[in-house]
């Protein structure tokens, strides 16, 4: 068990077993008011989870350890199937997922057929009104159905908890993670997994690269007029000088060991948008909020799925399979094996953690 992932909640730690990531809330799953007008119909409360032939399914079936899949069916109609029901939404996770989608629920980048900014308060509340952290449920069987072609796999659960989740997510910019856990701590032998399903908002679309939130839609669209006026961004002699002085200052990538400084990158800790936004031009090209990185960790770096401690330790994230962080050769538990040297960067790595990094800091540490 040494070599799995750790996450921390409600203060109990857990083994990440496994893990399914990246599973798009697609259209025909999206709460009807919170449909795009370039699609049609009511959304389905089925959600999608893979493919349950060859290779995939095999990966399906020992994930949900359940090897049933679309034989939910008796004279013609349909049977339910039980899968687990061990599954858990977290409190914390929801009420996250809202946060971060705060800024598209009120300026609505993408085109609804619904004012959709009308929805947000109320939503929050509900999930504010959740008794506990932990809010369990079960899944079950809907996939279609073994003599359909298609053989993909899909679940539904009538717990409550599931038409909350449908109604919070927005189309095309959300995804649906879920870990498996077992208890660190426990004694028991066959413990039997839980299922950790986390809703998630595409980067692109957190706070961190748009404006504040205002009162209102058309106060955001003003402030962003304004912004485009009275703010000027760094020169390009400005960046130039900027990606200089970080490579300078941070030779070489410390995953890769490249110090070619063609294949570097200078990687704000700090996003350059949040500076400009702040009004703190001197932050985005000061070479302190900066890290040298090649482009695959620059990337990693960017989006949140890696951060650094104070003390320049590596803490990875829980968004990326066991899989690919094997591919990426890191080990998410070996916080001491790579690191950086954070002197006078340590307000920039604080930003960076509490707003960039896709996870709670608090639960991996």
């Amino acid at each position: 068990m040494n070599n799995f992932q750790k996450i921390k909640i409600e203060g109990k730690e857990y083994y990440i077993i496994d893990s399914i990531q990246n599973l798009r809330a697609e259209d025909s799953f999206i709460y009807r008011k919170n449909k795009l007008t370039m699609f049609k119909g009511n959304g389905e409360s089925r959600k999608y989870v893979g493919s349950y032939t060859g290779t995939s399914g095999d990966r399906l079936s020992d994930f949900f350890e359940y090897d049933k899949w679309g034989q939910g069916k008796e004279n013609g109609e349909r049977v339910y199937t039980p899968i687990q029901n061990k599954c858990f939404f977290s409190k914390t996770n929801l009420l996250k997922y809202m946060y971060d989608a705060r800024i598209e629920y009120q300026r609505q980048e993408q085109v609804y057929k619904f004012d959709i900014s009308e929805f947000y308060n109320k939503r929050v509340e509900t999930v504010n009104n959740l008794e506990t952290e932990k809010i369990f449920f079960s899944i079950y069987d809907v996939s279609d159905f073994v003599d359909n072609k298609l053989s993909r796999g899909y679940i539904r659960s009538d717990n409550k908890i599931w038409d909350i989740w449908r109604k919070l997510v927005l189309p095309k910019i959300s995804y649906l993670s879920i870990l498996k856990l077992l208890p660190i701590d426990s004694q028991e032998q066959n413990l039997e997994p839980l299922y950790y399903f986390r809703i998630l908002l595409d980067y692109q679309f957190r706070s961190i690269v748009h404006p504040k939130l205002t009162t209102s839609t058309s106060e955001i669209v003003v402030e962003e007029k304004q912004k485009r006026v009275t703010k000027k961004s760094p020169s390009r002699e400005g960046q130039q000088q900027y990606r200089k002085k970080v490579i300078e200052h941070m030779p070489q990538c410390p995953f890769t060991k490249i110090s070619d400084d063609r294949l570097l990158i200078a990687s704000h800790i700090k996003p350059y948008k949040s500076c400009i936004n702040e009004d703190k031009v001197h932050e985005a090209i000061d070479h302190l909020n900066g890290l040298a990185l090649s482009p695959t960790y620059d990337r990693l770096f960017d989006q949140g799925y890696i951060t650094f401690t104070d003390k320049g330790e590596l803490i990875c994230g829980t968004q990326l399979t066991a899989y690919t962080w094997d591919r990426l050769n890191i080990n998410p538990n070996a916080k001491n094996v790579m690191r950086i040297y954070p002197e006078q960067r340590e307000n920039y790595l604080e930003y960076h953690r509490q707003n960039v990094f896709q996870d709670d800091i608090n639960d991996l540490i």
